[in-house]
C-alpha cells in the first residue's frame, strides 16, 4: 500500500445532514459529555438511539460533527500520552459504567488537570479547544488542520490562550493622531498595556503584518470614529459610506472585521468604540450623531478587506474566517 492511508471501521456512521439520531452503535469512551443523559432516577447513561423507547427518560441526541471532533481529541489524546481521556476497555468503552458520570460533569478544571500531562504546547491547545464540553465552541475540521500543531506555521496567540496585550489602539492617524495620542497616555498611565504602532510596531517591519498580529494578541479593541476617519465630506477613500463590493482594502475596516472575527472565537473580549464629534471654533466638540459623523455603510462584502482577512487569519495559524460578513 505504500504511503496510502485508508479510512475504515465506519459502520457506526451517521448522517447529520438527515438529522440522523447519534447512539445507534457507539464506543463509549469517545464519546462527547452531551452524549450522556440523567435520568429521573438520577442515573447518567448513553443516549442511546437503539434502545431508545419514549419511557427511556432521555431525548435522542441528532449527530453533528462536533461529536466527531470531540471523538478526536481522544485518539489525539492517547496518541499524545499513551493513556485514555477516562479509563476504557480495549473495545474503546467506559470501564465501568460510573465512568458515564465523569464525563457527564466534566468542568473547564477537570479538563485542565487531564491535559496538564500533554507536554507539547501547541498539541496541548488543539486538544483543549476540541474537547471543549460546548460542542458549539469546538473547533471544526477545517480549522484543526489549519492548526499550527498540524501546519508548523508561525502564530503570534493560540486561540484559548492568554493575550499579551489589554487594548489595541485603532484609528485613522491622517484625522485622529491627536486623539490617539491623547487616549495612549490616558491608558498607559493607568497601567494597560496598549498597543499603538507609534510605539509596537518593530523597526522594517511589515505595518499591515504588525497591526493584525497585535490585534491577534490583545484582549480589547478600542476604535477611533470621526468624520475624517470614516465620513470624510471629500475623500472616497475615508468615507465608509462609498464603499463597494471592489473597494480597495482599507486598513481601517480590515482591524475592525479581524476584530469581529477574532471577537466570534472569544480572542477579543470586547469592542469600545470612541466616537468623535467635530470640533468646533470654540474648541468644543459637537454631538457625533446629531451632526451627521455616522456614515450610513452599503450592506456589502468588502473582497479586497475580506481575502485580506483570510490571508492574515492563515498566517496567525487561525484558518479561514468564522463567518462572511456583510
Amino acid at each position: 500500500m505504500g504511503h496510502t492511508l485508508k479510512l475504515i471501521d465506519l459502520d457506526a456512521c451517521v448522517s447529520f445532514k438527515d438529522k440522523a439520531y447519534d447512539g445507534m452503535k457507539y464506543s463509549s469512551a469517545c464519546l462527547p459529555p452531551e452524549m450522556f443523559a440523567l435520568t429521573p432516577s438520577g442515573k447518567v447513561v448513553v443516549r442511546a438511539a437503539e434502545k431508545w423507547t419514549p419511557n427511556a427518560g432521555y431525548d435522542l441526541l441528532p449527530a453533528s460533527p462536533a461529536h466527531d471532533m470531540w471523538s478526536l481529541g481522544c485518539v489525539l489524546y492517547l496518541l499524545c500520552t499513551g493513556a485514555t481521556l477516562f479509563l476504557s476497555t480495549v473495545s474503546d468503552n467506559l470501564s465501568r459504567e460510573n465512568f458515564f458520570s465523569e464525563v457527564f460533569n466534566c468542568t473547564e478544571d477537570s479538563k485542565q488537570e487531564k491535559l496538564s500531562i500533554v507536554t507539547n504546547h501547541l498539541a496541548r491547545n488543539l486538544l483543549s479547544l476540541l474537547l471543549n464540553k460546548d460542542p458549539k465552541a469546538r473547533l471544526d475540521a477545517d480549522h484543526v488542520l489549519s492548526h499550527p500543531f498540524l501546519t508548523g506555521g508561525s502564530f503570534s496567540r493560540l486561540q484559548g490562550e492568554e493575550p499579551e496585550w489589554d487594548i489595541f489602539l485603532s484609528y485613522r492617524v491622517y484625522s485622529d493622531l491627536r486623539h490617539a495620542t491623547v487616549l495612549y497616555e490616558a491608558l498607559t498611565q493607568r497601567g494597560l498595556h496598549v498597543w499603538w504602532d507609534r510605539k509596537c510596531l518593530r523597526p522594517g517591519q511589515n505595518w499591515e503584518e504588525g497591526f493584525c498580529s497585535g490585534l491577534v494578541s490583545s484582549r480589547y479593541l478600542v476604535c477611533l470614529m470621526s468624520r475624517g476617519a470614516i465620513k470624510h465630506p471629500t475623500l472616497d477613500s475615508r468615507n465608509f459610506e462609498t464603499l463597494g463590493v471592489e473597494s480597495r482594502c482599507d486598513n481601517v475596516l480590515l482591524e475592525w472585521r479581524l476584530a469581529l472575527e477574532l471577537k466570534e472565537r472569544g480572542m477579543i473580549e470586547g469592542v469600545f468604540p470612541v466616537m468623535i464629534g467635530d470640533l468646533g471654533p470654540d474648541g468644543e466638540y459637537s454631538d457625533y450623531f446629531k451632526s451627521g459623523c455616522n456614515p450610513t455603510a452599503p450592506d456589502i462584502v468588502v473582497e479586497s478587506v475580506e481575502a485580506k482577512l483570510k490571508e492574515h487569519l492563515n498566517r496567525e495559524g487561525l484558518g479561514r474566517p468564522y463567518s462572511i460578513s456583510g
